[in-house]
């Protein structure tokens, strides 16, 4: 039986870890270097390593499905560009393309289409919106969405909202729940919609491969986020405010 995602919230139980290293930016030469050699090692303890920053949520009775949450710290950034370049890549060079980049914080959600929202999308793309006379609007991420990052203040104790500094979307192929391999490079290789641009996601469709729902990237500065909890809330137009915690002093 489907869990149901209340319109107060959904909230996620934290995978119990064991503290290694807060999450700390800027990175220690030490702490580069651990990264760098995890990425080589690229084996079960590298993927143990991934699956503490990702997680996934039940699907909800109706409307769109927030399926996964995913941070990738300053740290996992460096792993997973290590995991990537093996052979002749150097700790040495991991140090100077680590200190080439400002350190960004940068969380993947997951939006997953289903039958109550979004299904308009594939026929449209198929070319039946106009034979069907359908009137529904396509899915449109700015109108139906806000997505953000909240932590507790340590003085006052209440929520503050932290803006992110750029909120990128490129459409999702994929229905499976794991890591999802990134560094931030990746980002210039995807060509964005704009608000109100749906039609973008259709044109996407072409060839008859049919987008599974939204990839979500928050970009932040790692500056503006403490090592302490924090939540990653999506709130949606149809009553569904989602909130996945993190223990950033958890993560590295």
């Amino acid at each position: 039986m489907r869990s149901r995602l209340t319109p107060f919230a959904a909230l996620v139980s934290l995978l119990l870890i064991p503290p290694a290293s807060a999450f700390d930016a800027p990175l220690s030469p030490e702490a580069v270097r651990n990264a760098y050699f995890l990425g080589q090692h690229n084996d079960q303890s590298t993927l143990s390593f991934f699956s503490q920053y990702v997680r996934s949520l039940p699907a909800p009775d109706k409307g769109p499905y927030i399926a996964e949450v995913e941070f990738y710290t300053p740290y996992a950034q460096v792993v997973e560009a290590s995991r990537r370049r093996t052979g002749s890549y150097s700790a040495q060079q991991a140090e100077l393309d680590y200190r080439h980049h400002n350190d960004k914080l940068y969380v993947r959600v997951r939006i997953a289409f289903t039958e109550t929202y979004g299904i308009e999308l594939y026929r449209s793309a198929k070319g039946d919106r106009q034979q069907s006379g359908s009137d529904q609007p396509l899915p449109d991420f700015y109108r139906d969405f806000r997505v953000g990052l909240s932590q507790r203040s340590a003085t006052n104790r209440e929520d503050r909202w932290i803006e992110p500094l750029r909120i990128l979307l490129e459409p999702s192929y994929v229905q499976n729940s794991n890591h999802y391999p990134f560094i931030p490079q990746d980002l210039g290789l995807f060509s964005y919609a704009s608000a109100n641009d749906a039609s973008a996601y259709a044109s996407a469709a072409n060839g008859y491969v049919y987008p599974t729902g939204w990839l979500v990237w928050l970009v932040y500065d790692a500056a503006d986020i403490a090592s302490e909890d924090a939540s990653v809330e999506v709130i949606t137009t149809d009553g569904q405010h989602v909130v996945v915690p993190f223990d950033l002093s958890r993560l590295r």
